[in-house]
């Protein structure tokens, strides 16, 4: 028996199940009932049990087909589930339980029983432009609901980057992208700093509290730069979007802890402040360094990170993870960058007086296309 995290179960399970070729509304819908069928029997517990404890669904064709030791979850996969994972659906007032079968190649809708997905005659109607919520309805109509919360404004951090701890003087230049939901434009922002101690140099701690020094807010767009930080502490950059529809969401950036004596890095290559997009399998990472008077850099270490696109032609909200490493001083060739990805990068710079600092990229995207 495993006990997995619930996402990464859905993934495994759509590269076991659901070809990564398919379009993109039936892998989608694909992506629905995997999430809704593992969901309803972690809900609905069954008796399971085995030399591990208690289980919700089994690993084969009993439930649904978990190979994470040989399967391998694809940009399309990941996308797919990505573009669905904040829907849900119920049917005749409870959640929904979505069963699948293989089924044949015959019409959109031509073996619909009302409780299972066909996956044959779904890829038909995603072939005929159906969109998912459409082909979800054919297959459990009667009595279904499907609910979708609403779109919202988002944010990308360049500095400090999204999910990422920066060292940092007394001064910051805080940079980001915002993304309006189709249809609406930004009419407000607020920006606003909160902070914490560090534990163990590390700015990830719990407990992070509105500061009053520096008190800093701007309303303006980006970049806005802020001054006042003070050393030993970590900060975080807060930007509140408002859309012309009246929504507002707040996002948070990576962390800044203030070393004033740590070298500096600054990034020219991805260009600073924008998301890069480009067709090509490699870019060159470039960087300027800056080291405090009396001592000199004595080590870098330049990682690359990548993130499967939260959704096609989007980098916010990406779940980083390093995929490769190098001491090599600027400039730096990456290559093998992959479609629907989103690439950065990571310099860590350690100085002759034992002060380090990190500084991470801007962002380059690989299209679909």
């Amino acid at each position: 028996m495993q006990v997995v995290d619930f996402k990464t179960y859905v993934q495994y399970v759509m590269a076991a199940e659901w070809p990564p070729t398919w379009t993109d509304a039936a892998l989608q819908t694909g992506a629905m009932a995997v999430k809704q069928y593992g969901w309803y029997y972690t809900m609905h517990y069954r008796g399971g049990s085995g030399t591990g404890g208690c289980y919700d669904v089994a690993d084969n064709t009993n439930d649904q087909i978990y190979q994470p030791e040989s399967r391998t979850k694809k940009p399309a996969h990941l996308l797919a589930i990505d573009a669905t994972w904040t829907k849900s659906a119920t049917k005749n007032g409870s959640f929904a339980l979505m069963g699948y079968r293989s089924g044949a190649s015959v019409a959109c809708g031509a073996d619909a029983d009302g409780f299972h997905l066909y996956q044959h005659s779904s890829l038909a109607c995603a072939n005929n432009g159906m969109t998912v919520d459409q082909i979800l309805h054919v297959y459990f109509d009667p009595g279904l609901v499907i609910w979708t919360p609403a779109a919202t404004p988002s944010v990308i951090f360049f500095s400090p980057a999204n999910q990422a701890q920066v060292t940092t003087g007394t001064a910051a230049t805080l940079s980001w992208a915002e993304q309006p939901t189709a249809g609406t434009t930004i009419a407000s922002r607020h920006e606003s700093l909160l902070m914490a101690l560090p534990l163990n140099g590390s700015c990830a701690v719990d407990r992070w509290v509105t500061i009053a020094s520096p008190g800093w807010q701007a309303t303006a767009a980006s970049p806005q730069t802020v001054t006042g930080l003070r050393p030993g502490f970590c900060y975080r950059a807060v930007v509140a979007l408002t859309d012309s529809n009246n929504v507002t969401t707040q996002w948070q950036s990576g962390t800044m802890r203030v070393d004033a004596a740590g070298p500096r890095a600054t990034f020219t290559g991805p260009l600073p402040n924008v998301v890069t997009a480009t067709t090509s399998s490699s870019v060159t990472v470039s960087w300027t360094e800056t080291v405090t008077s009396g001592t000199h850099i004595i080590s870098r270490r330049l990682s690359t990170e990548r993130s499967a696109q939260a959704g096609a032609g989007t980098c916010a909200g990406a779940q980083w993870v390093a995929i490769g490493a190098t001491t090599a001083a600027s400039p730096v060739s990456s290559t093998g960058l992959g479609r629907l990805y989103c690439y950065r990068y990571s310099l860590v710079l350690t100085d002759s007086a034992g002060h380090t600092s990190t500084t991470v990229s801007a962002v380059v995207q690989e299209p679909s296309v």
